[in-house]
């Protein structure tokens, strides 16, 4: 912090700034504020414009109305003082302020009817996520004028439903209570206003968009009536036309608690598990709640998919495959299976390559069930998914008052979360540099320290880690910790492409073909000779996943039990024969491998027996024998089988 100001000191003094020493998009706005002749030392406010403010509110009448609630719920959340949290429209007139009342001094420019634009006030949070259109922080010395020096900020931009920027939502505090998890806190904040509007624009349109909704809608009077609903929701309580004259959501929910948090403090919630109270017996569903306007309330349901949904989320992914669904014959496939099946009866940390699509996470699931963890959790998480800013309290939980808006309560992370049982991290390589150093402290000490906490748990988690990168090639060039890499490289496995297991094409093809024969209810399908070997002879650059996807797709549109060649994708035939744009010799490479496919799949067919073979293809012995030394083809496998 004391380095920063030094750098705006130097800057405001006409002495050069290193770009490496301020960010690029502060050092840009300093130099703008500039050229605009701003002050630097002291901040004149601009008078409150009532007309403007009036014009503007009547023009972002819907984005005021749906922000108002959620900041007030941002305040209360936030155990902290001398904290504001203002929404500005895109020319930075503030629209809004929630406040405790003596916090409002504290942030003299948070006041609606002032303007908070970078013209106006010199670099700032609203100022900067109106020009980047983009989620920014400005901390302490940051800010151009030194008036604003004690402040941090956080802002978040605030889309319609159109996707344009309408507005911004900033979370002004004292520079000592700031945290790194804050514009995380805002950025969601600023989803859910931008959730509200769409909901406020269904609700416009819901004559004829709530029967297009699979879920089941209520929409709310200010006393629990039912004044509108569609056929899902009719369906599911048992009521009676749409709307429903004269019910009431209180009929139906003896849950006092939930009751008040809907009409009374009108807080919206998401996924909350109920139990709605019917004639024929209880009805468990997920409920959201998402007032809107003065009075209204909507409520949606979801049954049974959305459910299961829900409780994935919160206690993980059941781990449902084995080693018996991972099918093939190629040795690297075999090579991988035992080291595998070694895996599963060690609690080592085990790292698994592969490309995209080649079945890292069925291998970790395998590796689960087969082990003696079988029967704890087994948790998934994507770590290219998780938000850079909320990262470690996801992985790692946190305590109650953590961070500006953390839960009362606190939350466990996926790691406590996982205790007993397996943690996949699946896209290792994606994990940010911050995370990276905690994985690495709980893989050492099998200890977890909840963000903002001091009491260490202890936690029994064996870790399975994926990756379709090359981490070697990230820690020579600091884009992964070498420590991290070596603890995760003990027991590593290498999953090959497909293009690599040479004969699992057909194998793979015949079952896929059958599942979703059986799916589809079709009678059972088979591939021509001709088809099968374009199959085995096509790159597969999706791997597994492509193939399953491409069998799906055939068995969709056969027209009889039969799938011809003429029937497969045109990437595949593509492969068979490249126009004017292949490179020269493609056509002729591709050709080589459909021949030797073919020959393949007909020796497979045949056992072997030359006689037959070659009699099927319509080709002399003489040739099939030069062919099957041209292309090295080991004929006892065949003879073996």
């Amino acid at each position: 912090m004391a380095h920063m100001a030094l750098q705006w000191r130097q800057f405001q003094a006409g002495l050069p700034v290193s770009p490496a020493d301020v960010r690029p998009m502060i050092l840009a706005s300093w130099e703008r504020c500039r050229k605009r002749a701003l002050p630097g030392d002291a901040m004149t406010l601009c008078p409150i414009d009532a007309a403007a403010l009036k014009r503007a509110t009547s023009q972002n009448l819907d984005l005021v109305k749906s922000a108002k609630h959620l900041m007030d719920k941002l305040v209360r959340s936030i155990h902290l003082s001398k904290s504001v949290v203002t929404l500005v429209d895109t020319a930075g007139l503030v629209l809004h302020a929630s406040a405790r009342s003596q916090d409002l001094e504290n942030v003299p420019y948070g006041v609606p009817g002032r303007r908070c634009d970078e013209a106006t006030i010199g670099t700032n949070g609203m100022g900067l996520c109106i020009i980047e259109k983009r989620p920014v922080h400005v901390i302490a010395s940051e800010h151009y004028n030194a008036s604003l020096h004690y402040l941090s900020c956080a802002a978040a931009p605030i889309r319609n439903v159109a996707g344009e920027l309408i507005g911004a939502l900033n979370l002004a505090i004292n520079t000592e209570s700031f945290h790194q998890h804050t514009l995380g806190l805002v950025e969601a904040a600023a989803h859910a206003i931008e959730e509200h509007l769409r909901l406020r624009s269904l609700v416009r349109n819901q004559k004829v968009i709530l029967e297009l909704l699979d879920d089941g809608v209520l929409v709310l009077a200010r006393d629990g009536g039912i004044v509108n609903s569609n056929r899902q929701a009719c369906a599911m309580l048992g009521l009676d036309g749409s709307p429903p004259a004269g019910e009431n959501i209180r009929a139906f929910l003896p849950d006092d608690e939930t009751l008040r948090a809907i009409l009374t403090d009108r807080i919206p919630f998401y996924d909350r598990e109920i139990a709605f109270q019917l004639p024929e017996g209880r009805l468990s569903c997920a409920l959201s709640c998402a007032p809107f306007g003065d009075d209204g309330v909507l409520l949606t349901l979801r049954e049974g998919r959305r459910m299961r949904k829900y409780a994935a989320r919160v206690a993980g992914a059941k781990a449902v495959y084995t080693f018996e669904n991972i099918v093939g014959n190629a040795a690297p496939l075999h090579e991988a299976l035992r080291l595998a099946r070694a895996a599963s009866q060690s609690e080592t940390t085990t790292l698994l390559l592969g490309e995209s699509g080649t079945g890292k996470e069925l291998f970790a699931q395998a590796i689960h069930n087969a082990g003696n963890r079988r029967k704890g959790p087994f948790v998934v998480v994507n770590c290219g998914a998780l938000p850079r800013n909320l990262v470690q309290s996801e992985l790692f939980g946190y305590v109650a008052g953590a961070f500006s808006g953390a839960l009362k309560e606190g939350s466990p992370g996926k790691f406590e979360l996982a205790d007993g049982g397996t943690l996949f991290l699946d896209e290792i390589g994606e994990m940010p540099l911050e995370a990276q150093v905690s994985l690495l402290r709980l893989l050492q000490e099998s200890e977890v320290t909840r963000l903002g906490g001091k009491q260490a748990k202890r936690i029994d988690v064996r870790i399975i880690a994926a990756t379709n990168k090359d981490l070697s090639a990230a820690v020579r060039n600091n884009a992964f910790r070498g420590d991290l890499y070596y603890r995760l490289n003990v027991l590593t496995i290498n999953i090959p492409p497909l293009r690599r297991r040479e004969g699992d094409v057909a194998v793979l093809a015949r079952v896929f073909l059958d599942k979703f024969a059986a799916t589809l209810r079709k009678p059972r399908l088979r591939l021509s000779r001709e088809a099968m070997a374009a199959l085995e002879a096509h790159h597969w650059p999706g791997n597994v996943r492509e193939l399953e996807n491409c069998i799906e797709r055939l068995v969709n549109i056969a027209p009889d039990e039969r799938i011809d060649i003429a029937d497969l994708p045109q990437d595949i035939m593509a492969d068979m024969a490249r126009g004017p744009l292949g490179a020269p010799g493609e056509a002729a490479m591709s050709l080589k491998r459909i021949q030797k496919a073919l020959i393949l799949e007909t020796l497979r067919e045949t056992g072997g027996n030359f006689r037959r073979t070659s009699s099927i293809l319509n080709i002399s012995r003489t040739t099939l024998y030069a062919k099957i030394k041209q292309y090295g083809i080991a004929v006892d496998a065949f003879r073996a089988s």
